[in-house]
């Protein structure tokens, strides 16, 4: 007993370590040996992963099916790697798919090892830290432009300085990385927590501040996702006032709003770049530089050039930016078409482990991709690597949605709300990043919906109990 006590203890600590240390991936204590690094949440992970195998027991068919289709696939990747000698991609995409292994033992493992009330308890505080980080380094990169040196802010250091320079990053050295882990977790943690889940206000600044994020980053996916989910809450708020019929409560605030409305359509505007004519523009901020008998002269582009020249140019900007194939609705389309012919050409097993960028990089492709060595699309970054197994995993998370969905009358509407909120997400979000297989909010989203599943069976047993 005593022995059982002592290993829930360890396990509870260990698991709390495990949430803390989530956020931060290798980018904390990191000791890169080669092709590997060593980080307090892998080394917890290895720790966790033994401890939750031992409530093995406990776990229903369900769970022991989808670990045991997680753990082929990860062999049938080694094989794969294998048979052309572990190449650089291959190995980075085989390291996602067995911390894809290890992250559901744990969570799995441990939702069993500690039971509900206490794995419901630390899974929160741990996701509120999460969010808590994300959102306060996020509003100081904001504020002031300093960010966790990268790729990225190479890339900053030659482009002129613009809205994107103030974009949140954290340390995942891409904006639409940053954006897609914060509204992961904000949606997952809102399928857990009940008090942020009833909370719309607070849901409603939430969504204003990443909509504010993804507006600085210019990413159209996280605008889109943002702005849904801050009229969804208005829309609740509204209803919700309804109900309690206490529109007239929101009298002010439509007051308000009609006077705005009148002072905006009463009082001369100035539309901006963005939704005015831009080319006009064009020229802003363009130099000439002159070198004449060792003197340096630098002229306002505007101030040398004629209209006609001056037209000359703009024009010519607007062509390289319209027509140009490294635009990004260019390049998603290109990368989705090249993705397709890899999938038909491997169709049932797939190219294998990274072989999507190694296709790329082989020049084994049909569309103008540029640089881009990456899917930006996560369904057809697994299909064409691992065929079968891929369509095998999304039929997975749609075996586990319809359990769920069978189970809705033991799931309060607000519940609900959440789970559409994340399943109409999830897709946008695959393809915000430029690969997804490696990022730890792919790792967390099956297990972290395998447990939902479990919450709502257990809910529905105690209802039958009752009756």
């Amino acid at each position: 007993m005593k022995i059982n006590s002592q290993l829930l203890q360890l396990t509870t600590i260990l698991f709390i370590s495990w949430l803390l240390t989530l956020p931060f991936g290798s980018n904390l204590l990191g000791i890169s040996l080669g092709p590997l690094t060593i980080y307090p949440n892998l080394i917890l992970t290895l720790i966790l992963a033994p401890l939750g195998i031992l409530s093995f027991k406990k776990w229903s068919k369900l769970e022991i099916s989808i670990l045991g289709f997680l753990f082929i696939w990860l062999l049938f990747a080694i094989f794969q790697g294998q048979k052309s000698g572990f190449l650089k991609e291959e190995i980075f995409d085989i390291r996602s798919l067995i911390m894809q292994f290890l992250v559901v033992v744990v969570l799995i493992g441990t939702y069993h090892s500690l039971g509900k009330q206490q794995f419901l308890k630390f899974t929160i505080i741990g996701f509120r830290c999460f969010l808590f980080i994300l959102l306060s380094a996020g509003i100081l990169e904001f504020l002031n432009g300093i960010h966790f040196a990268g790729t990225k802010t190479q890339e900053l250091l030659e482009l002129p300085v613009g809205n994107n320079f103030y974009a949140p990053m954290f340390i995942y050295d891409n904006q639409n990385d940053y954006l897609a882990y914060l509204i992961f977790i904000f949606l997952v943690l809102n399928l857990f927590d009940e008090k942020l889940r009833n909370n719309n206000y607070l849901h409603l600044l939430f969504s204003l501040v990443i909509f504010v994020f993804a507006s600085y980053a210019d990413s159209n996916f996280a605008k889109i996702l943002s702005f849904g989910m801050i009229v969804l809450q208005l829309v609740i708020l509204i209803y919700q006032q309804i109900q309690k019929k206490k529109v007239f409560d929101f009298l002010p605030y439509v007051v308000a709003f009609v006077l705005l409305t009148i002072t905006v359509f009463t009082n001369s505007l100035f539309i901006g770049p963005k939704y005015e004519n831009s080319a006009n523009y064009r020229l802003n901020g363009v130099q000439i530089v002159n070198q004449e008998k060792g003197k340096m002269e630098v002229i306002e582009a505007k101030e040398k050039l004629s209209e006609s020249e001056q037209s000359l140019v703009i024009s010519y900007l607007d062509s390289v930016n319209s027509k140009s194939p490294e635009g990004s609705v260019n390049l998603r389309k290109n990368l989705i078409l090249n993705g397709i012919d890899f999938i038909k050409t491997a169709p049932v097993f797939g190219l294998g482990p990274g072989g999507f960028a190694l296709k790329i990089k082989r020049n084994e492709h049909k569309h103008f991709i540029h640089t881009h060595t990456s899917s930006h699309n996560f369904p057809i970054e697994i299909i064409s690597e691992f065929g079968v197994f891929a369509w095998i995993y999304f039929a997975i998370i749609l075996i586990v949605l319809v359990a769920i969905s069978k189970l809705h009358k033991f799931i309060s509407n607000a519940h609900k709300i959440a789970f559409l909120q994340l399943l109409i997400a999830l897709p946008i979000l695959w393809m915000m990043p430029s690969a997804y297989l490696y990022l730890s909010i792919h790792w967390l989203f099956l297990p972290l919906l395998l447990i939902q599943l479990l919450l709502i069976q257990e809910k529905s047993i105690l209802n039958e109990r009752k009756q």
